[in-house]
């Protein structure tokens, strides 16, 4: 197995160090130091920071396992089931970290606009994956076909990523509970 370039050891790093420490916290030279390379390796691969970040929040929102097949499930046990796999690794987590993509959305959409683009496009996709689940229940009979899946895919998304806060708040499920008996016993 060939070894990771340079450039993948920092983003690797920098997706660690970011989402246990946020953005602001996380100096070049505290990233550099994590992945074991000196500080102008750095400069060779990323004009900044924010360009750094930006392709942080790219790399975690393509390998968050959304996309994992979950077996014979049908369309909404699907959708309920990635919910959760992210519920079990917040839990795991204690809940200190949250979500990368909402985290770095918070911290840096009014401060970067790189970063700001990419959080957007990473929540955009993601919304648009949850209204394509929604869309296949609806054609399963699953979800009332009148609703607007494009609608509810937002929704749900904000509604998650607003229940990841609480959770850092309350270091408990509790607001994990409401969503998934709102989400998936009520409006679903």
């Amino acid at each position: 197995m060939p070894r990771p370039s340079v450039r993948e050891v920092i983003v690797d790093s920098a997706v660690t160090e970011f989402h246990r420490n946020g953005f602001a916290a996380c100096s070049v030279d505290t990233i550099t130091r994590a992945a074991g390379v000196p500080k102008g390796s750095f400069y060779n691969h990323f004009k900044s920071k924010e360009d750094l970040g930006a392709e942080v929040v790219a790399r975690y929102a393509a390998s968050s396992g959304w996309r994992d097949s979950h077996g014979e499930l049908g369309p909404l046990d699907t959708l309920r089931a990635r919910f959760t796999v992210m519920r079990d690794v917040l839990e795991d987590n204690e809940y200190t970290r949250g979500c990368l993509i909402g985290n770095m959305g918070a911290e840096r959409a009014d401060h970067s606009p790189v970063i700001r683009e990419q959080v957007g496009e990473s929540l955009t996709h993601w919304s648009d994956s949850i209204a394509e689940s929604i869309r296949e229940a609806q054609a399963a009979g699953e979800v009332p076909a009148d609703r607007d899946a494009d609608l509810l895919g937002r929704f749900v998304l904000d509604a998650w990523e607003g229940a990841i806060i609480r959770t850092k708040v309350a270091k408990s499920a509790a607001p994990l509970d409401d969503f998934f008996a709102v989400v998936f016993g009520s409006l679903l």
